[in-house]
């Protein structure tokens, strides 16, 4: 129960005293809400694992209050969450303002919704109404360890307090008003009581759509010159992704050239919020340069393709693990264990353990288990004779298991030094119709071939995303999050390379 409870009205004796009470308490309330505004500073009770905070109470009257499914421009702030709330006691209060506090709280690993907000005061039925009640918009099973929560109790108004006392009930000294937190990077949902009920609403950052582009010479790596351009980790690993089948990235040196165009969204401040796709990749390095751009096929199929139409997907990727050494190449070596010389079946690459691998390619995967001395393993069955195998993984991905599909690309499991081995890497194979063939000199087949139809609507997105490049300005990289704040902009730019 919050705000005005209509219990009030069942529980005065007469329609006289109804009207005086009502308009006096009224006053009387607005008085008290005023003088308690101008000298708040009362102390409150900490419960365990939970940090009060002092909340600025943002403009009730930029925010709606009508039903709606979503809130466009409700910045992501504890302030404005405080904000929600209160707009929703006023909404179906009367105007009367009730006295919140908002508590800050960090799942821990085991904790869900209920847990929380019952080391924060709340009783069981209000927290089972509220979670309830933000089901449809995000379910209670996805609330992660390290989650922050913003949870806000109430202390009883003084017309709650007559309501109780006619009605000879107790009444808690706080309960629950609602709860907020931020689902994602665009979506803030905030829970709010309504009487003895709860409603939830998801706010939506409304975001703009740029494109941009990073481009430069390599000094040190292509991973640190492409975000010292603008890139993002994101954008880098999908980058590497793009170059995997054509590059051998052990031979990039410094003094090669890239360019890459890609979207970016950005806040009303310019911060950018989340990256989308790369419309277009350059790469010169050795030898001829390498030029792609994307083209969503008619039949929603996504591929990078030349100026011609021919596509940089082959049906295997060389390294299926990006930032990675190769520390042992395919063919007879020295076991460093077994202190004998034996055939090498694969090419091992070294990275630091937990580093993600991925599928070299589409296919059904026909084990992934413990097998003997390869530790944790994993192999794949692809088109064409091929198969790919994948040892000494710490874990495997969710999801992948024996008779699970897996796309080129997807992320199956991760480095580890499980079974015989002297320290983390990768162990990687490919068998041709059952014989083992050196993963760094496969000749493969190449990937989608577009029909003459295709070729026309390609050739047409092709101009258009030369277009967009040339008039692209250039992204200059900051700090801020994972994704980076590319705040600051240069309209004008080197000439695109490979054009």
């Amino acid at each position: 129960m919050s705000g005005f409870n209509v219990r009030i009205a069942q529980a005065q004796r007469s329609r006289t005293l109804v009207f005086f009470l009502s308009v006096g308490g009224a006053l009387i309330l607005v008085a008290l809400f005023l003088i308690s505004r101008a000298t708040s500073g009362s102390e409150t009770i900490e419960p365990s694992g939970i940090n009060p905070v002092s909340v600025p109470v943002a403009d009730v009257s930029e925010l709606p209050v009508a039903e709606a499914a979503s809130v466009p421009q409700f910045s992501l702030e504890l302030m404005e969450g405080r904000a929600l709330i209160e707009a929703e006691h006023a909404q179906f209060a009367g105007g009367e303002a009730p006295s919140v506090r908002a508590l800050e709280a960090v799942v821990r690993r085991g904790q869900t919704f209920a847990s929380v907000l019952d080391n924060a005061g709340a009783s069981r039925v209000d927290a089972a109404r509220a979670i309830a009640a933000l089901e449809p918009l995000f379910s209670a099973r996805r609330l992660r360890a390290g989650q922050q929560l913003t949870i806000f109790m109430e202390t009883p108004s003084e017309a709650d307090q007559i309501a109780a006392r006619l009605d000879e009930t107790a009444l808690p000294e706080t309960w629950l008003a609602g709860f907020s937190f931020q689902a994602d990077e665009e979506r803030t949902l905030t829970v709010a009581r309504v009487g003895d009920q709860f409603r939830a609403r998801e706010a939506v950052r409304n975001l703009e759509r740029e494109v941009v582009r990073a481009s430069g010479e390599v000094l040190t790596s292509l991973y640190m010159s492409a975000i010292e351009a603008g890139a993002t980790d994101r954008i880098v690993g999908e980058l590497a992704n793009v170059l995997g089948f054509a590059v051998d990235f052990r031979t990039i040196q410094p003094g090669d050239d890239f360019d890459v165009v890609f979207e970016r969204f950005v806040n009303r401040r310019g911060e950018t919020i989340r990256t989308g796709d790369i419309l277009y990749v350059v790469f010169d390095g050795r030898g001829d340069a390498l030029e792609y751009f994307r083209f969503v096929a008619p039949d929603g199929e996504v591929g990078f393709y030349t100026a011609e139409g021919e596509s940089a997907q082959r049906l295997l990727m060389k390294m299926p693990i990006n930032g990675a050494r190769i520390s042992s190449s395919f063919g007879m070596r020295f076991h460093p264990i077994l202190a004998r010389n034996r055939p090498h079946n694969g090419t091992d690459f070294a990275a630091p353990r937990g580093t993600p691998i991925m599928a070299a390619g589409a296919g059904i995967v026909e084990r992934a288990n413990r097998f003997g001395s390869f530790g944790n393993y994993i192999r794949i069955r692809h088109t064409n004779g091929y198969e790919t195998a994948y040892a000494h993984l710490q874990g495997f991905a969710r999801g992948v298991r024996a008779g699970s599909r897996v796309q080129q690309g997807q992320v199956i499991g991760y480095v580890g030094t499980t079974g015989r081995s002297t320290g983390p890497h990768l162990h990687y194979e490919v068998h041709l119709n059952g014989r083992p063939t050196n993963p760094m000199a496969l000749d493969l087949p190449t990937g989608r071939r577009l029909s003459d139809d295709e070729l026309v609507l390609f050739e047409a997105e092709r101009d258009r995303i030369v277009a967009i490049r040339d008039g692209a300005p250039m992204a200059l990289a900051s700090v801020d999050g994972s994704e980076g704040a590319l705040l600051a902009q240069n309209p004008s730019g080197p000439a695109s390379a490979g054009r």
